[in-house]
């Protein structure tokens, strides 16, 4: 499977490929990973000039992607067939957008996990994009007091660093968590099914646990207790690991 190979060999598959594929996987979904990736082939082709402002250009003047302010959290954008097809999303999947563009033109980007809002960088001159705003400079300054106000406590250069394609993904699928346990939690188990198939290093263990709980998955949510309590040695883990297991017989 592509997307276990994404996850075990970074560099083999593409991000943008990887999240199609993340795409495909949702119940009654037809996607065409191969046509997704022509068509960002055949658009990346049409591009001005090798550089952002080339990028930018293509991503939202002649495209025309924008963020959807509209319903922001609905599942199609961190879909991201549907984001190609209606070109609007959330900053994520537009990063992902400009992400995947500007490496078939030649623009050196790396996506940025800032707490709240999603940014690339552009490897050349440390320029921060913001991805729902056509891709706008951001001063460090203004994102620092912009986690400040989220509560979010964190190291500025920490929180700026480049995040590997495959963190991306587990953000996305975290997103989309939210997103249908505010809407829909009947439609969540596709989701959980991916998140647990995926490396624990991309999680949040705790937050994992408590899902399969909710959801009554009371043997991996045990199991997960049990790893997070031996790597953290926390007797309290391993004993809420023992109650859920208690519940099973």
């Amino acid at each position: 499977m592509r997307l276990s190979a994404f996850f075990s060999d970074p560099g083999v598959v593409p991000l943008d490929e990887a999240l199609l594929w993340v795409a495909s996987l949702r119940p009654g979904a037809t996607v065409d990973v191969g046509e997704n990736l022509a068509l960002l082939d055949t658009w990346a082709e049409t591009a001005s000039s090798s550089d952002v402002e080339g990028l930018r250009l293509l991503v939202y003047d002649r495209l025309g992607f924008h963020g959807d302010i509209d319903d922001y959290h609905q599942p199609a954008n961190s879909y991201l067939d549907d984001v190609l097809r209606r070109r609007q999303g959330m900053p994520i999947t537009l990063a992902v957008v400009l992400l995947s563009l500007g490496r078939r033109i030649g623009v050196e980007l790396a996506p940025i996990g800032a707490p709240g809002h999603f940014l690339v960088k552009e490897l050349v001159n440390g320029s921060l994009l913001d991805p729902f705003d056509r891709a706008s400079e951001q001063q460090p300054s203004a994102l620092a007091a912009r986690m400040a106000a989220l509560g979010a406590h964190l190291d500025l250069t920490e929180a700026l660093a480049p995040i590997p394609d495959q963190a991306v993904v587990a953000r996305v699928l975290n997103n989309l968590t939210n997103t249908m346990v505010q809407r829909s939690v009947r439609d969540l188990d596709w989701v959980l099914d991916l998140r647990l198939a995926l490396p624990m290093r991309y999680q949040d263990p705790r937050a994992l646990a408590a899902l399969c709980e909710q959801r009554g998955r009371l043997d991996r949510a045990a199991e997960i207790l049990d790893l997070l309590a031996r790597a953290t040695e926390r007797e309290d883990l391993s004993r809420r690991a023992h109650a859920l297991r208690a519940r099973l017989n």
